[in-house]
């Protein structure tokens, strides 16, 4: 059991790094459902949007999540204010929690990402603890996730910008996480890990286009994965990093990204799942996927989560799987069972 002492430490250290921590909790059961909607590419047809709004409402009538999570490509059309304000709609009528990141199509249509930041703020239900100024981008945050008793914390989730399109000619298409961002996620998981006695605490980190080890991921034949590659994949040329800050600090889980409309796996790196999740546009966007949301459900005081695709029209759960048991070791020597020994150190 954790000392006051501790629970004083993991206050402050909510507060110092993330501001004033906000009331999210595992619920009674020991459970916190997360609901991704990613690459809604919500745009001037009201009738395809109004589809979207209405797949969107029946996964979360159908699932009943503690928060959702929009992961980018959420508005591309210049009117984008007044399509968020018709979006938020769909969880502020339920009164679920929700935050988003942005991807590269968001600022493309006259605001700033800044810009689209502070409209998220506003937002019925949105929680919205941005970084510091000096940290590159919009909407990275960590938001902290409270026992069921309401208690220490327990879990976090970690939100990143990875931006739009890269600065520098002959380098791909798409830009890469600043240094900035890496230092500022280093400083909060140490925070925490230091408030928690030098034991990292359990975390899923949310962006938009997925890092260069997803294809590492995918072709990996050491651990099973789940779900379907349809594209090549849109992740940056250059990698700078994110991925390794991970291993190192031995918090995160997993990751859970957009972008890549008709990708929706998920497998294992180091002892780190890497995840796509549905796209949720439908006939907003490209893809012959059917549309959906990826769900996401954590255990208090462990560091295991369940996770499964909900498709629209479908009432069983697609490429259902539990990390870390059903990525067990397929190569020889206990590969999976020594990197989850060495994150958990």
């Amino acid at each position: 059991m954790k000392t006051l002492l501790t629970t004083l430490l993991l206050f402050l250290a909510a507060a110092a790094v993330a501001g004033e921590p906000e009331k999210l909790s595992f619920n009674k059961e020991g459970e916190f459902k997360i609901v991704q909607f990613t690459d809604l590419h919500l745009g001037k047809d009201a009738a395809k949007n109004q589809a979207v709004y209405d797949l969107m409402g029946s996964i979360l009538d159908e699932e009943k999540p503690d928060f959702v999570v929009l992961s980018g490509d959420v508005v591309t059309h210049d009117s984008v204010q007044a399509r968020w304000d018709a979006l938020v709609q769909v969880m502020s009528s339920r009164g679920i929690r929700w935050t988003a990141v942005l991807g590269n199509h968001d600022e493309e249509h006259k605001l700033s990402r800044r810009e689209i930041q502070a409209i998220i703020a506003g937002q019925p239900g949105a929680v919205m603890n941005p970084a510091p100024e000096d940290v590159a981008g919009a909407c990275n945050q960590v938001i902290a996730i409270s026992g069921s008793k309401g208690n220490d914390t327990e879990a976090l989730l970690y939100f990143f910008d990875t931006h739009a399109y890269t600065r520098f000619k002959g380098i791909g298409k798409y830009d890469w996480v600043d240094l900035s961002q890496l230092v500022w996620y280093r400083d909060q998981s140490r925070a925490f890990t230091e408030a928690n006695g030098g034991e990292p605490l359990p975390a899923l980190a949310f962006f938009h286009i997925p890092l260069p080890e997803y294809l590492e991921a995918w072709n990996s034949m050491e651990t099973n994965h789940w779900g379907t590659r349809n594209e090549k994949g849109g992740w940056p040329y250059l990698n700078s990093g994110l991925f390794t800050q991970f291993v190192e600090a031995g918090d995160v889980m997993a990751t859970f990204a957009g972008h890549d409309h008709v990708n929706d796996y998920i497998a294992c790196l180091y002892g780190i799942a890497l995840a796509y999740g549905r796209g949720t546009g439908g006939a907003t966007t490209y893809g012959d996927q059917v549309p959906g949301a990826r769900v996401i459900v954590l255990h208090e005081g462990e560091r295991t989560f369940d996770t499964w695709i909900r498709e629209r029209g479908n009432d069983r759960r697609v490429d259902e799987c539990t990390y870390p048991s059903s990525f067990e070791n397929k190569g020889p020597g206990g590969w999976m069972r020594r990197a989850m020994a060495r994150q958990r150190r």
